[in-house]
């Protein structure tokens, strides 16, 4: 299977999923996403976060629509092996990372001094019970910009709270997308 870039300077292009039992995120909740996403924050000079990361591709299409750099984090080690791949057939080694690590063992502080301004999580569906504690590990870990978005996708709204983030939610067919912000 291979999924394409919507939007960008790398707009058009391929890359392979590898045969896993990933779930990759429809090409229409994607754009959906990144254009809510663009009417809340520019991506200049910002860097995205891409957890439970599958394919790569929402890290590749951040790159692709201006973020300045991205990080990977895919537990999968053939999914990570694939991810490192679509990065060097696009030349973006010096702008993505890739980590093959479980998300919930991952020490997001190492990811530092980079700040991230867009952090995205696309768990398992059925590990949505556990996001909130992961939501909380990472807002610890010193790695969240001045002005961030974390977003959740899951099959139901994710319900996190903690002081001086806000919520919003949108629903695409049975996807929903939670979006946590830091500002008023």
């Amino acid at each position: 299977m291979f999924l394409r870039i919507s939007s960008g300077e790398l707009r058009g292009r391929q890359i392979r999923v590898p045969e896993t039992d990933l779930r990759p995120t429809s090409e229409k909740v994607r754009s959906a996403l990144f254009d809510s996403l663009f009417s809340m924050i520019h991506f200049e000079d910002r860097s995205f976060l891409d957890i439970f990361s599958g394919s790569g591709i929402f890290a590749l299409e951040a790159v692709s629509r201006g973020f300045k750099s991205a990080a990977s984090i895919e537990k999968n080690p053939k999914a990570a092996a694939q991810i490192r791949k679509s990065i060097a057939g696009l030349d973006l080694n010096d702008r993505i990372r890739a980590i093959n690590s479980d998300a919930f063992l991952f020490n997001y502080g190492s990811l530092g001094p980079q700040k991230y301004s867009t952090i995205f999580l696309d768990p398992p569906y059925a590990l949505g019970q556990d996001i909130p504690a992961l939501l909380d590990k990472i807002a610890d870990a010193e790695i969240v910009d001045a002005v961030c978005v974390m977003i959740v996708e899951g099959d139901s709204e994710s319900d996190w709270t903690r002081e001086g983030w806000n919520k919003k939610t949108k629903k695409f067919g049975g996807t929903w997308l939670t979006f946590f912000y830091n500002w008023e």
